[in-house]
């Protein structure tokens, strides 16, 4: 009866440890205007610490033929980039994908990090700025401003 108690005792604090260190974390930054939904997806990584996953979805409701963009997500980096007849039938199409581009971010990521660390690594209001071409050959530009969604 002792060995199972202790056995118990034992077992049970590392089993939480274990669960403890195994949760996963992930982050969010969104932004609507009237066009476009967009959102950054800050998801753990295990070769790089973190993934950054640009997305965007067409809230309009002509067919876009080109899509131009460049993101102002973190302090340190800027995506750009084309898409050529973007096929939003499913929803979001991914616009970028990018990782921590210094080591000591990588590490910080690897190690965790919280609500703070997150919104003092991306800036207060990263952005996405979007040129498009719609089906009648007109040029759009629109800025979208991406919050800090609070984690449930």
């Amino acid at each position: 009866m002792k060995k199972t108690i202790g056995f118990i005792f034992l077992y049970i604090p590392l089993l939480l440890l274990v669960a403890c260190s195994e949760k996963e974390w992930s982050y969010q930054y969104e932004g609507t205007t009237e066009n476009w939904n967009g959102v950054t997806e800050i998801i753990p990584d295990k070769e790089n610490g973190a993934r950054f996953v640009g997305k965007i979805k067409y809230l309009g409701d002509k067919k876009v033929n080109k899509i131009s963009f460049i993101s102002d997500v973190t302090h340190s980096s800027q995506q750009a980039g084309n898409v050529q007849n973007p096929d939003f039938k499913d929803g979001y199409i991914t616009i970028f994908q990018d990782v921590p581009n210094t080591e000591s971010a990588k590490n910080e990521f690897e190690n965790g990090v919280t609500d703070k660390e997150i919104t003092l690594f991306f800036g207060e209001y990263p952005v996405y700025k979007i040129t498009w071409t719609d089906d009648e050959g007109i040029e759009n530009n629109e800025i979208i401003h991406l919050k800090y969604v609070d984690q449930k």
